[in-house]
């Protein structure tokens, strides 16, 4: 028994460690938009801050893939963590001196392409740190992390701005990050393989100098189908986070506090799926993606009904609708990067789950997009648009594949599994 807690417990701090960050940085991100508005007054300032945070995501995510591959990934994860200590200390110096705009774009722009770094990182090293759990459940767990910080961090980033002032949320965020970087190292050094002379039979030496990520891509269509899933929701359903002020105001008469009030209630969805979902691993993630994906959709279209009612009605409904869009986008969450984990081998994890990781840019492309619809249209017409891209795209990309687990083994890396009893490695079998 000791053991096993002992083999667990890795985990359990490098969790604490996430949830520590994401606090930090939710908190952050709430004083930082504040400050902006309140100095400047421009809603362009304020853009442009937002796309200096998300511009990295596209161009920093592949190649930090192909470094976690390269090279260990727990260093790399530290030094991502310093660099982010520094550059939020250099904001917090820049907004106390009231420095020059084009120094906090800079230290922005800085702390944003370490921060582009993380999820990859962080994604990478969790099939090391499971401790003989599930992979798909040690994801969902990772995910409940972030979904606990998104709930907790704007609140405190509220609370520290009313009793303290921009700073001090800096502060406290770089104060996390120490945190988060202390549980890192407190990590223990990964177990060097027992040397063995000879292989298992069975087992098929993961190729190195012909097996390039393309082809990898190329051969793998499971993959391929899960890269591709994320057009639908993330150009067409994820911005609805951004979007959210416009919807309160629209589709409920509300201002700040609904928008706020509505995304909690996203949150909570969010939180209870990924829960669930790491006590209880669904046994086909890649199907529970896809279904995620287009429950996504209907969930948004749904949002229209509750805002044809009014009083107590009209917000309990909102609220109910919200929570199930935040539960359906969890578990497309959830189960696309456990899919995806569960296929690749690990010599390519790094980069494939780099290059799967730039999804994340589309969410401003979407934004970006279905702004002017809102504006020429109407805000409802924006909603069906979201809804009905999210699950036309969605549908579009689910195809029937073939999908082929991958197991780790002790000394050879993984291989591929055929169906059972058929006794062959390699076998592309049809999924159950």
């Amino acid at each position: 028994m000791t053991a096993h807690r002992s083999q667990r417990l890795p985990l359990r701090v490098f969790l604490a460690g996430t949830v520590a960050s994401r606090i930090g940085d939710a908190a952050d991100l709430v004083a930082l938009n504040w400050y902006v508005l309140e100095r400047t007054g421009s809603a362009t300032a304020l853009a442009t801050v937002n796309v200096l945070r998300l511009a990295p995501i596209l161009l920093l995510t592949a190649p930090t893939g192909w470094l976690a591959d390269r090279f260990d990934k727990r260093r790399l994860l530290a030094a991502t963590r310093v660099t982010l200590f520094a550059a939020t200390l250099g904001l917090a110096w820049i907004v106390t001196v009231a420095g020059p705009f084009w120094l906090l774009y800079a230290a922005v722009l800085l702390r944003a392409s370490a921060g582009s770094a993380e999820p990859v990182l962080r994604q990478t090293l969790l099939p090391s740190l499971r401790g003989g759990r599930a992979l798909t459940a040690v994801v969902a767990m990772n995910s409940a992390c972030l979904n606990t910080a998104m709930i907790l961090g704007p609140a405190i980033g509220a609370l520290l701005l009313t009793i303290g002032s921009v700073t001090t949320a800096f502060w406290f965020n770089a104060c996390c990050t120490l945190a988060a970087l202390c549980c890192l190292t407190l990590l223990p050094d990964p177990p060097s393989p027992p040397p063995s002379p000879a292989a298992p039979p069975t087992a098929i030496e993961p190729p190195r100098s012909n097996h390039s990520v393309r082809h990898f891509l190329r051969e793998n269509r499971a993959v391929r189908h899960q890269i591709a899933l994320a057009m639908g929701p993330m150009l067409f359903a994820f911005p609805y986070t951004s979007m959210m002020p416009l919807l309160a105001k629209d589709l409920f008469d509300g201002d700040g506090g609904t928008a706020g009030l509505l995304l909690t209630c996203g949150a909570v969805g969010a939180f209870a799926a990924s829960t669930t979902m790491s006590r209880r691993p669904p046994a086909d993630p890649a199907r529970l993606a896809a279904g995620g994906a287009v429950l996504l959709g209907i969930s948004l279209l749904v949002l229209l009904v509750p805002s044809g009612l009014t009083g107590d009605a009209a917000a309990l409904g909102a609220g109910v609708v919200m929570v199930a869009v935040g539960l359906t986008g969890q578990c497309y969450r959830t189960a696309n990067r456990a899919a995806i984990q569960l296929t690749v081998p690990e010599h390519l994890l790094g980069r494939v789950m780099g290059i799967a990781g730039t999804d994340r840019a589309m969410i401003p492309i979407g934004t970006a997009v279905l702004g002017p619809v809102a504006h020429l249209a109407g805000t409802r017409t924006m909603v069906v648009c979201m809804g009905l891209g999210c699950v036309v795209i969605s549908l579009l990309t689910r195809k029937p594949s073939r999908f082929r687990a991958v197991v780790r083994l002790p000394a050879a890396g993984r291989r591929h599994l055929g169906p059972p009893g058929t006794g062959r490695v390699g076998h592309r079998g049809r999924r159950p």
